[in-house]
């Protein structure tokens, strides 16, 4: 996506904006955000395992919580998921 698309509009995160100006596509800055976020879920999970009080202010630190961290990225980044027509249709 170029900077003059209107659907820019969409595009919540500063940091996906940077990306999409700097010629990234969706998925190259999708696959970004799902790595940041299962590096550092996986970093949470071994701090843990050695202190249980390591890290209070990420969550639960379960595959739902990153799934939904995930997803929010993804929806800040423009993402959007398919219309209700898709989703109903029969393959």
């Amino acid at each position: 996506m170029k900077a003059d698309d209107p659907r820019m509009a969409a595009v919540d995160c500063d940091l996906a904006r940077i990306g999409y100006a700097h010629g990234q596509n969706g998925i190259a800055i999708a696959e970004q955000w799902i790595t940041a976020h299962v590096h550092a879920v996986l970093a949470v999970q071994k701090g843990r395992a050695a202190n249980p009080a390591a890290f209070p202010g990420f969550g639960d630190g379960s595959p739902e919580e990153t799934a939904r961290r995930i997803v929010a990225r993804l929806l800040d980044a423009g993402w959007r998921p398919p219309d209700t027509e898709c989703l109903e249709a029969n393959p």
